[in-house]
């Protein structure tokens, strides 16, 4: 079986956590909805720079592209920080694919954006039952001030505040001899098991899946579905 490599240059380390799980998935999802699941499976390999390689924003994002150079294609993260993704996009986004476009030099030109709105948290808190089964309460959505339609979670302005004060509501509720789980554990489980179809209502994601869809039609890796 081939392997479709994926490089993926994110924010943080919590991002680190989660993304490259739903990253996978997600690129799994579209070969096997492309027949191509026999044919490759995916593999997110983070593009970490070293102390030396970082600079700001755009001559790092085009260190990565030199350090992905030979993968399928290069995967750039940025927390919107705001309801729309347009100002993320163009400050801290193209800046670095123009200057890897502008170069002559070996380096991963298959670029795709993933800017979660309005920061990874929001993702996570599209599938609220996964969250409440992971932090382990009783308690409804509702009660944790979640929203029970994925779409919505966009509408939260500080995501991860919401998803912070979530887990201490469940934690309050439940008895004292329980472990008590640091919110940074719930990335990778979450990761790991999101809903992908429910993830699709939001609309952040479904733009990722539909740049990423493109981006491996353009790799000849799956063919454009007429519709």
């Amino acid at each position: 079986m081939k392997v479709l490599v994926l490089g993926l240059f994110a924010e943080g380390p919590t991002d680190h956590n989660f993304l490259p799980l739903v990253i996978q998935r997600t690129a799994e999802q579209i070969l096997a909805q492309h027949e191509q699941s026999g044919m490759y499976e995916a593999s997110v390999l983070i593009m970490r720079l070293t102390k030396d390689q970082k600079k700001d924003r755009a001559e790092s994002i085009l260190q990565a592209a030199y350090d992905a150079c030979g993968y399928h294609a290069l995967i750039v993260h940025a927390d919107a920080d705001d309801p729309e993704p347009h100002k993320a996009r163009s400050e801290r986004i193209e800046p670095g694919f123009r200057l890897i476009l502008e170069t002559d030099e070996n380096v991963c030109r298959d670029l795709v954006a993933i800017i979660p709105v309005q920061a990874i948290e929001a993702w996570i808190l599209a599938d609220y039952e996964l969250l409440l089964r992971e932090v382990g309460t009783d308690l409804k959505a509702y009660d944790l001030e979640i929203p029970e339609t994925a779409k919505y979670v966009q509408r939260i302005s500080k995501p991860k505040k919401r998803l912070e004060q979530a887990v201490q509501k469940a934690y309050a509720s439940r008895s004292k001899r329980r472990r008590e789980i640091d919110i940074n554990f719930l990335y990778q489980p979450i990761g790991e098991k999101i809903n992908l179809d429910l993830l699709k209502q939001v609309p952040s994601y479904k733009q990722f899946v539909e740049d990423l869809t493109e981006t491996l039609i353009n790799l000849n890796l799956i063919r454009r579905v007429d519709r």
